[in-house]
C-alpha cells in the first residue's frame, strides 16, 4: 500500500473490524472462557488468566498481553527455554486441558481485551516476550532492526502464525512479518482469518512448546 490515503482509510477501517469483530468474539465465548478457566483453575492451582509483557522490540510499544493460564509452574526463571521458537523442553509443563487450549490457539481468546484496549489487531505480527526479544536482539541483531522498523500492530493471528515454519527461526518470521507490513490489505486479512478457522477447529495451531502440524493455504505456501 503506497498511496497515503489508501493506507490511512485501511488503518481506519481494519481498527473498526477490530473493535466489531473482538466485541462479537467477546461476547460469544465468554461462556467458554469461564468453563476454560475453571477447569484451569483445578489443573494448575493458580490463577487462569495472566499477564506477560510483550511486544515486537524491546524500545517502543511494549504491553501487558493476556493469556490463558496453560503451564502448571509457576516458576518463570524455570520455565525459560534456550530456543525462541521451539520449547519442546516445557512441554512437561503444560496441563492436560492447557495442551488442547494450545493446539487451538484458544488459550489465546483473552488477548481480545488488548484488541479493544488498542494494543494489538486481529491480524498482525506474532508480539515475543521481553526475554524472547532480547535472545532476538543479541544473537540476531541484524533480524531484529529490521523487526523494529514494522509498522503493524501486533495480531492476535497472522501471516507467520499461519504459515511460519518454527525450525527455520527468525529469518521465516521476518520474511513473513515484512511481506504482511508492506503488503496488507484487506483480502489479505480476510484470507489470513479464513485459514485460521480450520486452525482452530482442527487443532492445528503452531505452538512453540507442542509445535503442532497443520496443512497451509496454496497462497501462501507459495509467499514461503
Amino acid at each position: 500500500m503506497s498511496n497515503k490515503k489508501e493506507i490511512v482509510f485501511y488503518n481506519v477501517i481494519k481498527r473498526i473490524f477490530d473493535l466489531i469483530f473482538a466485541l462479537v468474539l467477546l461476547f460469544y465465548s465468554f461462556p467458554f472462557l469461564l468453563l476454560f478457566a475453571c477447569i484451569l483453575w483445578l489443573e494448575t492451582a493458580q490463577s487462569p488468566i495472566y499477564s506477560q509483557t510483550r511486544g515486537l522490540v524491546l524500545e517502543k510499544n511494549l504491553f501487558k498481553l493476556y493469556k490463558l493460564r496453560t503451564l502448571k509452574n509457576s516458576n518463570s526463571q524455570q520455565l525459560n527455554s534456550i530456543d525462541i521458537f521451539l520449547k519442546d523442553d516445557l512441554e512437561k509443563y503444560v496441563s492436560s486441558f492447557g495442551k488442547w487450549l494450545r493446539k487451538t490457539g484458544l488459550d489465546e481468546l483473552p488477548q481480545l481485551i488488548n484488541v479493544l484496549k488498542g494494543e494489538m489487531s486481529i491480524v498482525g505480527p506474532r508480539p515475543f516476550s521481553v526475554s524472547d526479544l532480547e535472545k532476538m536482539k543479541i544473537e540476531q541483531p541484524s533480524y531484529y532492526a529490521l523487526r523494529s522498523k514494522l509498522i503493524s500492530r501486533p495480531g492476535i493471528t497472522g501471516l507467520w502464525q499461519i504459515s511460519g515454519d518454527r525450525t527455520k527461526g527468525i529469518e521465516n518470521l521476518i520474511n513473513l512479518e515484512k511481506y504482511y507490513d508492506v503488503n496488507k490489505n484487506f483480502l489479505l486479512d480476510i484470507k489470513i482469518l479464513w485459514i485460521t478457522v480450520p486452525i482452530v477447529f482442527f487443532a492445528s495451531n503452531s505452538d512453540a512448546i507442542l509445535n503442532s502440524k497443520r496443512i497451509l493455504g496454496k497462497d501462501f505456501q507459495k509467499i514461503l
